[in-house]
């Protein structure tokens, strides 16, 4: 693992019990100070949230002494309301910051996120295809007004949803003759259709389809790029659209 991709994964769970991570912590003093760095960000955080909060904070707030008050007035006030206040704060931004977090990890470009989430995820997920249980892909894809021919329903081995540049999205495994291929639904994303994106020893193929978008993801031996045609002929809108 090298430092890039360690310190996106100690940024987005810190607390991460993976063993290749845990021993990575411990690989080099740059590891070591990143890990020391990133607990006592996350001890100071859970310090600030256990301040206990008051039902009446936001009335507490509106009586902040006004300017025409008096200084020792202002002084008696300021040390009771200022830590609510704080508190209030900083439980918003923490509440806004995972929100962001969980939304975009920082991907400036479908690309990036493309990389990122199947780095991440892409492998774990192909493991799951030896589940035997059924994956309720058309249960799934309903949740975001969308479903799926059977032509491409029938090869589904996994489904579950994931992150997307824009939201929630659904992340598929299917069973083709070439191998697992990895399908990513992105119901809010535009993207360019065809675009092609190399990385490690992948391939993916970006397709936009009537509503949101797909990305095909495999091996560069596959040429997921064949599967592009079944993908955007077969996700459509619960009206019949592609």
């Amino acid at each position: 693992m090298d430092f890039s991709e360690f310190r996106r994964l100690l940024g987005a769970d810190p607390r991460n019990q993976d063993p290749a991570f845990l021993e990575a912590r411990a690989a080099s003093p740059e590891f070591r100070d990143a890990s020391v760095e990133a607990d006592r960000f996350e001890d100071w955080l859970e310090r600030a949230l256990a301040l206990e909060i008051p039902p009446d904070l936001l009335d507490r707030i509106r009586e902040i002494p006004r300017k025409d008050e008096s200084p020792a007035h202002r002084a008696a006030e300021h040390g009771t309301w200022w830590r609510f206040a704080v508190a209030a704060s900083l439980l918003l931004a923490v509440g806004a910051a995972g929100l962001t977090w969980r939304m975009n990890t920082g991907w400036n470009s479908v690309d990036d996120y493309v990389v990122d989430h199947y780095q991440h995820d892409g492998l774990a997920v192909l493991a799951m295809a030896d589940d035997p249980r059924a994956a309720d892909v058309s249960g799934m894809l309903a949740e975001f007004g969308a479903t799926m021919t059977p032509a491409l329903a029938g090869i589904v081995s996994v489904v579950k949803k994931c992150p997307t540049p824009d939201g929630k999205g659904v992340h598929m495994v299917l069973n083709t003759e070439r191998g697992l291929v990895t399908v990513i639904y992105m119901p809010e994303t535009p993207v360019s259709d065809g675009e092609q994106i190399l990385f490690d020893d992948s391939e993916a193929v970006l397709v936009q389809l009537r509503h949101g978008s797909a990305v095909i993801i495999g091996s560069r031996l596959q040429n997921v790029s064949e599967f592009r045609s079944l993908v955007q002929e077969s996700i459509v809108t619960a009206d019949g659209n592609t």
